[in-house]
């Protein structure tokens, strides 16, 4: 009996410890009832909906970001879309959901005024946060430039804007970016002799990745070969470049992937790439650590003075491990934005053969037969507004995010919007004031350049169109805009130091090929399977398009 009764005893406790998690449940789907627990409600602005007790928007954003075959999801599509319902005349709005990256409340800012607040006016209370540096730390590092804050993030800008001086970009950069064009030009004769069709987008990995190694670490990476049978063989570092973006961003979205990448096929595959990431680049460390040692000096931009990026940040006292970081981190940003950017331009100007004479008329007026200087940039302004308005549709990062370090109200008219350098004197504005926002601690702020290129409340209603005279005046010189409208290049003390770079090196590729060959791609293949961007750090095209260079 007393067993009996114990028995009894102890299924009347779980019981009622059970109804008591019960009725706690309902009372926190009652409270929470469309965002996690512990995240306050917002109403002063658009909240995306649907939304669920407990998790938020978490179910619509999984259903958005798993890829279908034909690849017409991700977070660009997701912004745009939740852009286009919930922030209607650039108004921001706010999406919740349980997790390690986004975990809590976001904000979108999809306006010029809004990133000016959180890039300039209170630049230090946004940073990229604890969770953007440990998803980036096994490739990148959290020290790495493209993922540090503070005076970590300061020390390596300031050391590293000391390569783009006006004398180097006429002497190491020129002669770089002319030596590699000789052996593009060389690929391009042998596919147009033999007939042979070119993987464009890979061709142009190839020759930035060239280009860059060789500025910024007098490494010779030897990726693009002058022969079409020399592209058959891949570039490994490249694919497992490629393949680790691919991780980092889908980490985002998984609160566990340290668990689950220990077992997984893809963690397997990451580890295997970042060991070919880490070879490559300790290759060109330690060939650089064995020369200084010798007395050999190998950090001369021109032979004679300076140093290049490498030999600056050895020059600091960094050891051989972090110089890892370093080399990676500006790969990334030498290799990746150009030669995206140079992938769509081929893209968008076999669409557009009137751009393309325009081009070509420019070049043959300007600089003739020979390649292109670094003193033409002011001379083309054309081809210049080409370059740009190609990248105002297809920005090399195409979404951002920020945390915020304290409570703060962004306030998008208590500045004027930055227009230091710009010709621009009113902007496109919505109709009703954009209000304030109010931002707790630890809440994330994103915003995507891409989508911003596709609002009529930005660049009018003809802004999902290719269009340079976006970049001319009436005069035809160069018109520029606030860098926080035109903002493929970052802004505010983040601005991209190697915009210079990106626009004389993808000027130089366009008119180096568009003046001597017709880039022709096949117009039933682009329809049947149109090529798009894969999901990235930077916006890579998925499916790679194929051309045929016809000389003129």
């Amino acid at each position: 009996m007393l067993g009996t009764q114990g028995n009894n005893s102890d299924r009347t406790i779980a019981f009622l410890i059970f109804d008591a998690l019960l009725v706690a449940l309902v009372v926190l789907c009652v409270i929470y009832h469309d965002r996690p627990i512990f995240v306050t409600s917002r109403p002063e602005l658009p909240k995306v909906t649907p939304a669920y007790p407990l998790v938020g928007n978490l179910p619509e954003l999984l259903r958005n970001l798993w890829h279908d075959p034909k690849r017409q999801y991700g977070m660009l599509h997701l912004m745009d879309s939740f852009q286009k319902q919930f922030g209607k005349g650039g108004m921001p709005f706010t999406m919740t959901a349980p997790g390690a990256s986004f975990g809590g409340r976001t904000v979108a800012i999809n306006r010029p005024e809004y990133i000016q607040w959180a890039q300039k006016t209170n630049f230090e209370n946004y940073e990229k946060g604890y969770h953007f540096r440990k998803n980036m730390q096994d490739v990148l590092s959290e020290h790495g430039i493209f993922a540090a804050d503070g005076q970590v993030w300061k020390k390596q800008r300031k050391m590293a804007s000391h390569i783009f001086s006006v004398g180097n970009f006429r002497t190491h950069v020129q002669k770089t970016v002319q030596s590699d064009l000789e052996l593009l030009m060389k690929l391009a004769k042998d596919a147009a002799d033999s007939g042979t069709r070119l993987n464009l987008p890979d061709v142009m990995f190839r020759f930035t990745l060239d280009t860059f190694g060789e500025m910024a670490f007098n490494a010779n990476l030897n990726c693009l070969p002058t022969e079409t049978k020399g592209l058959q063989e891949e570039v490994p570092f490249a694919t497992a470049f490629d393949f680790a973006q691919q991780v980092m961003v889908e980490r985002f979205f998984d609160p566990f992937w340290r668990f689950t990448e220990c077992f997984s096929a893809q963690g397997r595959q990451m580890r295997r790439a970042v060991k070919v990431l880490r070879k490559t680049c300790f290759e060109i460390i330690d060939k650089r650590l064995a020369n200084q040692a010798s007395g050999m000096s190998m950090g001369a931009v021109d032979n004679k003075e300076g140093k290049d990026l490498l030999q600056l940040f050895m020059d600091m006292g960094l050891q051989r491990d972090e110089l890892l970081p370093v080399v990676l981190n500006f790969i990334i940003a030498g290799r990746d934005t150009t030669a995206q950017a140079l992938s769509w331009a081929f893209l968008e100007l076999h669409k557009h053969p009137d751009i393309v004479k325009k081009i070509r008329e420019e070049a043959s007026r300007v600089i003739g037969d020979r390649f292109m200087e670094y003193d033409d940039l002011k001379r083309l302004p054309y081809t210049n507004a080409v370059f740009y308005e190609v990248l105002r549709l297809y920005p090399s990062v195409p979404k951002n995010i920020k945390v915020a370090v304290k409570d703060d109200i962004i306030r998008p008219y208590a500045q004027d919007l930055d227009r230091t350098g710009s010709d621009e004197k009113e902007e496109i504005m919505p109709t009703e004031r954009l209000p304030d926002i109010k931002v707790q601690k630890g809440t994330t702020v994103m915003w995507s350049d891409w989508v911003m290129a596709r609002m009529p409340e930005i660049w009018g209603e003809d802004c999902k169109e290719l269009k340079p005279e976006r970049f001319l005046k009436a005069d035809g010189s160069l018109r520029t805009y606030s860098t926080y409208k035109f903002h493929a290049f970052n802004a505010g003390p983040r601005l991209c130091l190697g915009q210079t770079l990106a626009t004389y090196e993808g000027m130089a590729v366009l008119i180096a090929l568009l003046t001597k060959y017709d880039v022709v791609l096949d117009d039933e293949e682009l329809a049947k399977d149109p090529p798009t961007y894969a999901e990235s750090l930077t916006l890579p095209i998925t499916n790679p398009y194929m051309a045929t260079l016809h000389p003129l």
